[in-house]
C-alpha cells in the first residue's frame, strides 16, 4: 500500500508532456542584428582559411607516404640485386680445397661439384 501511495505522489509531480510537440510549427528564426552577421561571416571565413590548410598538410603527408613507399621498394629492389651480386662474386673468388673429403662446416648447403659455377660450366 505504501508503494502505490509513492507512485501516485510521483505521477501526480510530473508534468504532463505535450505528445505532439512535434507537430508544431518551428518558431520564426531569431533576427540577427548586423553585429551578429559580422561575427558569423568572420568565423566562417576562418574555418574556410583552417579548411584550406588542412587539405594542403593532407596533399603533402599523402605525397610524403607515397614517397616513402616507393623509396622502400626501390631500396629493396637495389638491395637484392647488390647482395646477389655480391654472392656471384664472392663464389667466383672462393678457392676450392684440393683434398677430396670435406668438413661439414666448410662449403655448406653446395650441391653441385665443388669447383665449377653453374654460370661458368656451360
Amino acid at each position: 500500500m505504501k508503494h502505490i501511495h509513492i507512485c501516485l505522489c510521483l505521477l501526480l509531480t510530473i508534468q504532463p508532456l505535450r505528445a505532439g510537440w512535434f507537430f508544431s510549427d518551428p518558431p520564426a528564426p531569431p533576427d540577427h542584428s548586423p553585429e551578429y552577421r559580422a561575427r558569423i561571416a568572420t568565423l566562417e571565413n576562418q574555418m574556410l582559411e583552417q579548411h584550406q590548410t588542412t587539405n594542403r598538410w593532407e596533399i603533402a603527408s599523402g605525397i610524403l607516404a607515397i614517397s616513402g613507399v616507393l623509396l622502400f621498394v626501390i631500396g629493396t629492389a637495389l638491395g637484392a640485386k647488390t647482395r646477389q651480386n655480391y654472392d656471384v662474386t664472392r663464389r667466383l673468388e672462393r678457392t676450392i680445397p684440393t683434398t677430396t673429403h670435406t668438413h661439414p662446416e666448410q662449403h655448406l648447403g653446395e650441391t653441385d661439384a665443388a669447383d665449377c659455377h653453374p654460370k661458368m660450366a656451360t
